[in-house]
């Protein structure tokens, strides 16, 4: 993989703020030209770097909410079968393996309305083979969320 200039953290991190912004404006924050912002931005692209451009929802306008599975696979288990069971699941927003207590973290969009979240955990549990240990948080708020 290329090395990551300043420029790119920069471009990155300000993406991640804002990824409606133009090249033009991209170019005036970071002094440089539009030119030079698309070819790092084509190329960041490529590089698998800039996966792609998102928005963030405010999920309790939305009544919704996320509830945090905190999964231990079993040791016999392949761990990487558990995580595309979840992967696949169309309630999992955002799937991270780790390493400590638990090696499975997974986010479940589930209603506000905490029987129906319930009801939605259960639903996403029961795909799962292979758990030694589960823990389930509630997130209920959200107040900073960077990236970079």
């Amino acid at each position: 993989m290329r090395r990551m200039d300043k420029v790119d953290l920069q471009l990155i991190k300000i993406l991640s703020q804002n990824s409606r912004l133009t090249y033009r404006e991209l170019a005036e924050m970071l002094g440089t030209t539009r030119q030079r912002v698309a070819r790092k931005v084509d190329k960041l692209k490529k590089l698998g770097i800039i996966r792609k451009f998102t928005i963030i929802p405010n999920l309790e306008k939305l009544n919704y909410m996320y509830a945090i599975l905190l999964i231990k696979v079993k040791a016999t288990e392949n761990i990487y079968q558990v995580a595309k069971v979840l992967k696949d699941h169309e309630d999992v927003k955002i799937l991270e393996l780790g390493v400590g207590k638990y090696n499975i973290i997974a986010h479940v969009l589930v209603p506000k309305d905490i029987k129906k979240a319930q009801e939605k955990v259960n639903d996403v549990i029961k795909e799962i083979n292979g758990i030694e240990d589960l823990e389930v948080e509630f997130v209920s708020d959200i107040p900073k969320f960077e990236l970079l």
